[in-house]
C-alpha cells in the first residue's frame, strides 16, 4: 500500500517539462565540459601528428603519447614546468596571505574605528575598483621601472628598477584587497559593538580582540576572500609577462604564452599539444579549488548580506 502510494505521489509530481529542463542542463554541461575533454584527448599528440591532422570533434591520435603529460610534472627541454608551476604556486600563497591580512585589517579599521574623513576615503578606496586594470599597466611598468636606487636607478631616471626581479612579485604583487576589505567591513558591522565592550572589560587588549574573538567570526568571508584571491593569483599572466623577462622568473600562464611566440619562428613548429597540456595544469587545480570551496563562496557572500 505505502508503495503504491508513494508510486503514485512521484507520479503526480511528475511534468514533461522537467524532463525537459534536466535534458537542457545535461546539454549544457556538456558543452561547457567538452573544452576540459578535447584538451585532455590533445595531450596525447606529438607535435608533428597535431598539426598535420585534421582534428575531429573529438580528437584520437594514432601514436598515443605521454609526453606531454610528463612534461607536466616533471618539465622537458621545451618548457621548465617545475619551475613555473613553482613560482606560480610560491605567488599564489604570498599573495593569498596578504589578502586575507590587509583585508582583515583595512575591513576592521572601517568598521570598528571613527576617524575624520573615514567614509571618504573607503568611497575612494572603492572607486579605484572602477578603473579597468589594463590602464595600469604602462603606469605599473614606468613606477616599477623608475624604482628609487633599484636595477641602476638614482631617483627618478636611469636603470630598470625592479623589473625582472622577485621584487616584482614580493612588492608589486600584494595589495590591499579592495573587495575584499568591503566583505569584511560588511560583515564586522553585523557584529554588536557590545562584544567589543565585554572583551575590553574583560581585560582583552587591541591584538587579542581582533584575532581572537573577531577574527574567528569572519572565517566565512576569510575563506572567500583566499579562495578567489588563490584563483586570480594562479591564472595571472600580466605581471610576469608584462614585468619580467628571465625564464626563472615566469609563472605556468606567462610561460606558455612565451612558448607560443617562441615557436613563432619562421619554420618552426608550435608544440601545440604541450601548450594545451600544460593549460590544462593550469586549469584542473582552479577547478578543483571551485568544486570543493564553492560552498564557501556562497557562505561568505550570504554572511556579508549581499543578495544577487
Amino acid at each position: 500500500m505505502m508503495a503504491r502510494t508513494a508510486a503514485a505521489a512521484l507520479k503526480s509530481q511528475f511534468r514533461p517539462v522537467h524532463l525537459l529542463g534536466h535534458l537542457f542542463l545535461l546539454g549544457i554541461g556538456l558543452v561547457l565540459l567538452y573544452p576540459l575533454v578535447f584538451m585532455i584527448l590533445a595531450g596525447f599528440f606529438n607535435k608533428t601528428e597535431f598539426t598535420s591532422t585534421v582534428l575531429g570533434l573529438f580528437p584520437i591520435p594514432k601514436a598515443p603519447t605521454l609526453a606531454n603529460f610528463k612534461a607536466l610534472i616533471a618539465g622537458s627541454t621545451d618548457a621548465a614546468v617545475t619551475v613555473y608551476l613553482q613560482n606560480s604556486l610560491i605567488r599564489t600563497v604570498y599573495n593569498t596571505f596578504w589578502a586575507l591580512f590587509t583585508s582583515f585589517l583595512a575591513g576592521y579599521v572601517f568598521a570598528r574605528l571613527r576617524f575624520k574623513g573615514r567614509d571618504t576615503l573607503f568611497l575612494i578606496l572603492l572607486a579605484t575598483q572602477m578603473i579597468p586594470g589594463t590602464l595600469a599597466i604602462i603606469p605599473t611598468y614606468l613606477e616599477f621601472a623608475r624604482f628609487p636606487f633599484a636595477g641602476g636607478n638614482h631617483i627618478f631616471t636611469g636603470g630598470t628598477g625592479i623589473l625582472d626581479t622577485w621584487w616584482i612579485y614580493l612588492i608589486g604583487g600584494p595589495s590591499i584587497n579592495i573587495m575584499g576589505t568591503f566583505l569584511v567591513k560588511q560583515s564586522l558591522e553585523k557584529v554588536p559593538m557590545e562584544i567589543d565592550e565585554a572583551a575590553t572589560v574583560d581585560g582583552a587588549g587591541t591584538i587579542r580582540l581582533i584575532f581572537r574573538i573577531l577574527f574567528p567570526l569572519q572565517l566565512p568571508i576569510m575563506a572567500f576572500i583566499a579562495i578567489t584571491t588563490a584563483l586570480g593569483t594562479w591564472n595571472d599572466f600580466i605581471t610576469p609577462f608584462f614585468y619580467t623577462t628571465s625564464n626563472h622568473l615566469q609563472t605556468l600562464p606567462a610561460a606558455i604564452t612565451r612558448l607560443s611566440s617562441v615557436g613563432a619562428s619562421p619554420g618552426a613548429v608550435i608544440n601545440y599539444p604541450l601548450i594545451i597540456t600544460l593549460s590544462l595544469g593550469i586549469t584542473l587545480p582552479a577547478l578543483l579549488i571551485f568544486a570543493f570551496f564553492q560552498k564557501y563562496i556562497v557562505q561568505g557572500l550570504a554572511n556579508t548580506g549581499i543578495k544577487g
